[in-house]
């Protein structure tokens, strides 16, 4: 049996995507147990029924084929020789990057790829194949449990997710998702922006809600959302930026994460479990903070504990002397509209 590139073996033996794929005539009566026998068309028919979204589908498609070729060239003939082994080392083989060169899967790739299989598998048994999904599909592979909650990320870091965000090509949402995040919108805010939000002559964007605040675009976030508005001149002043007019209220919050893993994944830090979404907002905060103080990150952020803020960033503030405590006990930002907690308190 043919030895597949894994985390540590050869990259040579590994087919590219949909490059060994076997017959694809239709299963016979009966339902033939050979994997030649049409079962790959099967599949693919019942996931194109499944699946109306054009990317999903098409990277579905890619998936199937690859891993039907793969247990060609392990030489498996049929269903019953469909092995966890054989699936996770389909899970784990290696990738071509777009520079050529191969590098091992990620986790979040090998978690896809096997979600892909057991989807195959459990359709296969379905349409009759002699298949246990689960157990040929293998132990879940899971990510490893952060050792701490996301936070911000380096200078260095932040610029390479934004340049993976807006390369210079088409504008698009992508950008425009990481440019309000950069200024401090929550997933659920950024979901709620619209055009009429966006002052680019004073380089500011207004958030609304509970948190309602007015928040600068440094130069990066406003020269992306410049450019989409530019290839988009015709959007209403209450159109949404960051996601589609089709995606319902309920659902934008996780469409703008989504945006945002999508822009970490290319960016390289997939593996990192201390970098999410919200690292773009928390590490923009924490240059705020440096250059304005630990109040200004607080109401950047939306939010009216100064000690939330300061853990939120990673920020030590009670042994800096860069703003004194607002009452007793917790620190917050006094409302305006209220008596100063310092009054009260004496």
């Amino acid at each position: 049996m043919a030895e597949i590139c894994g985390p540590a073996a050869s990259r040579a033996e590994l087919p590219a995507d949909g490059a060994a794929e076997p017959p694809a005539s239709r299963p016979a009566a009966g339902r033939s147990q050979l994997l030649v026998a049409g079962w790959q068309q099967s599949v693919l028919e019942v996931i194109t029924v499944n699946h109306r979204d054009a990317r999903t589908l098409q990277k579905l498609t890619r998936n199937v084929v690859w891993l039907f070729g793969f247990l060609a060239i392990c030489g498996v003939t049929r269903w019953r020789e469909v092995t966890a082994e054989l699936t996770l080392r389909w899970c784990w083989a290696g990738v071509r990057g777009s520079d050529g060169l191969w590098r091992d899967a990620s986790v979040s790739t090998a978690r896809n790829r096997q979600w892909v299989a057991q989807t195959v598998f459990a359709i296969a048994a379905n349409l009759g194949a002699q298949i246990d999904p689960h157990t040929a599909a293998g132990p879940k592979i899971v990510r490893k449990p952060p050792a701490a909650r996301a936070g911000p990320v380096t200078d260095s870091e932040f610029r390479r997710i934004r340049g993976n965000a807006d390369p210079g090509g088409a504008p698009s949402r992508q950008a425009v998702a990481v440019a309000v995040s950069s200024s401090g919108a929550t997933a659920i805010e950024a979901g709620d922006v619209r055009r009429q939000d966006i002052d680019l002559k004073a380089k500011t964007v207004t958030f609304t809600g509970p948190a309602a605040r007015v928040c600068a675009l440094d130069q990066w976030s406003a020269q992306a959302i410049a450019r989409y508005l530019r290839a988009h001149p015709d959007t209403a002043p209450d159109e949404r930026l960051c996601v589609a007019a089709t995606t319902p209220p309920e659902f934008a919050a996780q469409a703008i994460s989504t945006r945002l893993c999508s822009v970490i994944n290319q960016a390289g830090f997939a593996d990192r479990p201390d970098i999410s979404g919200r690292s773009i907002r928390l590490t923009a905060a924490r240059q705020v903070l440096e250059r304005d103080g630990i109040e200004a990150a607080a109401r950047f952020l939306g939010s009216p504990s100064l000690d939330n803020t300061a853990e939120a960033i990673g920020y030590d503030w009670q042994h800096s002397v860069v703003a004194e405590p607002l009452g007793r006990g917790r620190r917050t930002i006094a409302d305006p509209s209220t008596p100063d907690v310092r009054d009260v308190d004496g």
